[in-house]
């Protein structure tokens, strides 16, 4: 590619045949960090049993750069970590935290291949896991990468943590890995993860997570042929939980109309997300499951959300049943004053790049709930701005000016937490 661009590209530009922009494109596709991306959106890790080809990826990344690189398995799947060591390794180190895996997707409804990292004419990047979050895991270590190049000294150690089923509920891969003395021994005094894509100029920090109640009603109901007409079929009690939820889901939407369009801890929101029944085309199916993904406002009561769950149940029968597939009740929040001097640094060096950043609830949920219930500081952070959130959507994308942008923010938030002084743990 970059003898393409030297013997074609370029000869043509210096002439004026070529327009700006596709000079420009052609010079993203020779980018190494961009072609560093595209490698690793290759890797299909919307399938767990691809997750080895994770761990190469990174153990040869780390090996390029000279850095020490440990697979942890506390659990049943692979935690990465590289790590560059600070001059002053007794300080509580910093942690930068990305997870490998991505959701699946229906590739015929993409514009160009999910796993290919197309780069169209405009720039833009196509690929699951552009926005959630391997983009944010390329960004850490180039970031790291210019650091070395540029002889830069760091005080605190940094070490880069990639973890394997953050989408599914990190039970086999960052839960178990925080309960070993090899966690503890990691003494990271803070933590950055994933952020949010902002549709304007503005950048979020997030301090604190939705809980996330995500549920399976499972439901049953007469069965027959599909000829007949049944009382109290399966389907009517499907509809009975669609229309209590979808009430419930749209006084969500008027509280979430009322307020600010970034005020995402004032509401709860539900969507239901899976829907099974049937075993033939001509059976009145007798059971049939739905599954909800509901993420909590930040004042919900607890007790009264039980309730609700409580009064949908007796209402469909004794019959339903309900399995929960993920129930937080808990949700710390990382302080974000003067008090924290973690967050000054990451909001003061954001600032003095000419960028906006305000503290935000994070809409969804991360790995950070959980290092912020074992007592550890995290700011979910994202340079993407002006952009469309396409995380878990159909042709997810970040523009190549955009990602590399993001490597320059980096790479001075990086320097600037590493050599805090001592005595700042918030």
């Amino acid at each position: 590619m970059l003898l393409y661009y030297f013997l074609l590209i370029l000869p043509c530009a210096l002439c004026g045949v070529l327009p700006e922009k596709y000079i420009q494109v052609q010079g993203y596709k020779c980018d190494p960090a961009v072609k560093k991306l595209q490698e690793y959106i290759r890797i299909d890790t919307s399938k767990q049993e691809n997750v080895e080809l994770s761990v190469q990826f990174w153990r040869r990344e780390a090996a390029k750069l000279g850095l020490p690189f440990k697979v942890y398995r506390p659990g049943r799947l692979p935690v990465c970590i590289t790590t560059l060591e600070g001059s002053k390794p007794d300080l509580p180190s910093i942690l930068l935290n990305s997870h490998s895996d991505v959701v699946p997707v229906d590739a015929e409804l993409w514009t160009y291949p999910p796993f290919s990292g197309h780069i169209d004419d405009n720039g833009i990047l196509f690929g699951r896991g552009t926005q959630d979050t391997k983009g944010v895991s390329i960004q850490y270590m180039e970031a790291i990468r210019r650091l070395i190049e540029k002889n830069v000294t760091l005080d605190r150690t940094v070490h880069v943590m990639v973890v394997p089923d953050e989408e599914t509920g990190s039970f086999d891969g960052l839960i178990p890995f925080l309960k070993t003395d090899d966690f503890k021994s990691l003494n990271i005094g803070f933590a950055l993860d994933e952020g949010i894509t902002s549709t304007d100029d503005t950048m979020f920090g997030t301090y604190v997570d939705k809980r996330p109640w995500q549920m399976q009603f499972n439901l049953q109901g007469a069965s027959g042929h599909g000829s007949s007409i049944q009382k109290q079929t399966v389907m009517e009690q499907v509809q009975t939980l669609i229309n209590m939820a979808m009430e419930y889901r749209n006084q969500q939407l008027v509280i979430m109309s009322a307020n600010s369009p970034i005020d995402y801890g004032s509401y709860s929101t539900l969507n239901m997300n899976m829907l099974n029944s049937g075993i033939a085309n001509n059976v009145i199916p007798s059971k049939a499951s739905a599954v909800m993904d509901i993420r909590l406002s930040v004042d919900q009561n607890i007790s009264d959300f039980e309730a609700l769950i409580d009064s949908w149940l007796a209402k469909l029968g004794n019959k339903t049943t309900i399995k929960f597939i993920r129930r937080v009740e808990k949700s710390s929040a990382t302080v974000v004053d003067e008090s924290n001097t973690y967050w000054v640094a990451l909001r003061d060096t954001v600032k003095g790049l000419g960028f906006k950043i305000v503290p935000a609830v994070c809409p969804a949920t991360s790995d950070m709930l959980l290092l912020r219930e074992i007592g550890i500081p995290a700011i979910g952070f994202s340079s993407r701005t002006n952009m469309v959130s396409r995380m878990h959507d159909v042709d997810e994308y970040i523009p190549v000016d955009n990602f590399l942008r993001g490597i320059d923010i980096y790479e001075a938030i990086i320097k600037r937490l590493a050599n805090l002084p001592d005595g700042n743990e918030k």
